[in-house]
């Protein structure tokens, strides 16, 4: 049942399933109605060797995975044999599955496909209910109970049928369309944060720069944050090392976050704040906060005391992005040729 609404699952295996399962309940319980009407005849029997066939081509196309085929060999059976007989033999009690067909050849079959099958099977079920107007055969022995019992029992059938096809495909195209919706959303995901850290991204940043801009934000800050002698922690203690005080350095700055402010990862080691509705006292009691746990991260890792350097820039009216990139970038250069591990707001 899994395999059935699994969209990993190819799309026509999962509908041959369902033309497979539809096919095969609706003859077999055609097959019983027809032992419960008119006993073990010969049209009886034809039905039985249909549910077989049917039987047979839906484990076959499931086995081998060659569905396109079997469910060609499935929709010519019912469509150009197996219903027109029933309504040369049956006649007007039948022909609801002539409208059966034409639902399984437009639901399962591809459009050219689909065109090509529908007028041929239009054709075939005219030369049938002509036929068996002008020249009927005596095959079966019809009564008004017996046409009555046979009426139902097909219309019933294909009541049935059809409900079952409809829910079974909306229920597939659900599932289908949450698992797009899902995966959509893991690419959002992988688009707009950095693989490593999973904070957000350069691309992200200039569109969330972009929505603070349109909407008239003030006293937002930028701070523009770089790792003190990263390069001789990754040379000395190794690149896995490296990666990890690069995560935990990430989930320090989701900690410490004030407002709502965003953390992403600017590129290598550095890292920028985006600080929305903030005073520049907050922003240094937020960054004091975020040295004291990068400090004791290294002290616990490897005993000795991690620091970062940071430029901190306000948007001030008029100013772009990157010349709030620019300003941030000088006061954190300006921080490091003072001795690092220090926040340059002022110069």
């Amino acid at each position: 049942m899994n395999r059935l609404f699994d969209p990993s699952v190819n799309v026509g295996l999962r509908q041959f399933y369902v033309l497979g399962a539809a096919g095969s309940i609706g003859n077999l319980f055609g097959f019983v109605g027809n032992v419960y009407i008119y006993g073990l005849s010969a049209p009886t029997i034809f039905c039985a060797l249909c549910t077989l066939v049917i039987f047979g081509m839906t484990f076959w196309g499931i086995r081998s995975r060659h569905v396109k085929r079997a469910a060609y060999v499935i929709i010519t059976l019912i469509t150009f044999f197996e219903f027109p007989i029933l309504y040369y033999i049956y006649q007007t009690g039948t022909i609801v599955y002539m409208v059966l067909a034409m639902v399984a050849i437009a639901t399962f079959l591809p459009t050219t496909a689909a065109v090509i099958f529908g007028c041929l099977a239009f054709l075939v079920d005219m030369s049938a209910v002509i036929l068996a107007y002008y020249h009927p055969v005596d095959v079966e022995q019809v009564t008004a109970e017996s046409e009555l019992n046979s009426t139902i029992c097909s219309l019933m059938i294909v009541l049935i049928s059809v409900f079952t096809i409809t829910i079974l495909l909306n229920v597939q195209q659900k599932k289908q369309a949450e698992e797009l919706t899902s995966l959509s959303r893991q690419l959002e995901q992988a688009a707009d944060h950095d693989a490593l850290t999973g904070l957000y991204n350069r691309r992200y940043l200039n569109r969330y720069l972009e929505r603070l801009a349109q909407k008239g934000k003030k006293d937002v800050y930028a701070a523009l944050i770089d790792l003190d002698f990263f390069k001789k922690v990754n040379d000395e203690y190794g690149h896995a090392f490296g990666d990890e005080v690069l995560i935990e350095f990430a989930r320090i700055l989701e900690r410490n976050l004030i407002a709502d402010g965003i953390a992403v990862r600017f590129g290598g080691e550095e890292f920028m704040l985006i600080l929305p509705d903030v005073t520049e006292e907050e922003i240094r009691h937020m960054l004091a906060k975020m040295s004291a746990d990068y400090r004791l991260f290294g002290k616990q890792k490897k005993n000795r005391a991690f620091t970062f350097s940071c430029g901190v820039e306000q948007f001030a009216d008029g100013m772009d992005v990157s010349d709030v990139y620019r300003q941030a970038d000088e006061k954190l250069y300006l921080a490091k040729e003072r001795g690092r591990d220090r926040v340059i707001i002022d110069r």
